[in-house]
């Protein structure tokens, strides 16, 4: 982890593959500043009223991106306040993206996850999510995305957590670093 003096950040992005617990932590950490919690995926799904895999066999990856990029830009323009977002590890390797990340989050939390703990972690949802290249196995695809995402989340991150720890020890971390005095 970055090691730097504990300060209560502007906002915060947490960022990082499949299964890494953007979604369970992202809460935890809202909860715990009193900030208002957004999942991407969430918004898109809530925005195009229908889940990822629906929308993505309706206009593909490119058209998913534009939705994300669509909601992050409505977010950041209506919301003036601190707040919590997550994101799927596709949206931090659009290159477009980035900067504004830099811009908008103080802390950019990557929750690293190798490839080989993915599938552990997703389990039965991988039925239920949408392949995103054409590997031939979801260890493949995990390898595949990791070796193209894993710089772009590195350089982004100020907070490099090890996601094979637990949620609670993450969080429990990163409540720490983010400690306040009252």
């Amino acid at each position: 982890m970055t090691k730097v003096d504990n300060v209560r950040p502007a906002s915060i992005l947490i960022h990082g593959p499949r299964g890494a617990g953007k979604s369970t932590l992202g809460p935890l950490i809202a909860n715990d500043l009193k900030w208002s919690f957004y999942d991407l995926d969430r918004l898109v799904e809530q925005d195009e009223d229908h889940l990822i895999q629906d929308i993505v066999a309706k206009v593909g990856w490119v058209g998913f991106r534009q939705l994300e990029r669509r909601n992050f830009d409505d977010l950041i323009a209506r919301v003036s306040h601190p707040f919590v977002l997550a994101v799927g590890g596709g949206f931090v390797a659009e290159g477009e993206r980035f900067e504004a990340l830099q811009e908008h989050f103080q802390e950019r939390i990557w929750l690293d996850l190798p490839p080989q703990n993915q599938g552990g972690r997703i389990g039965k949802q991988m039925n239920q999510r949408p392949r995103l290249t054409t590997a031939v196995s979801w260890e493949k695809e995990f390898e595949r995305l990791d070796l193209r995402r894993r710089p772009l989340d590195a350089a982004l991150a100020t907070i490099t957590l090890d996601a094979t720890r637990s949620v609670q020890e993450l969080h429990q971390v990163l409540m720490r670093r983010f400690q306040r005095a009252d």
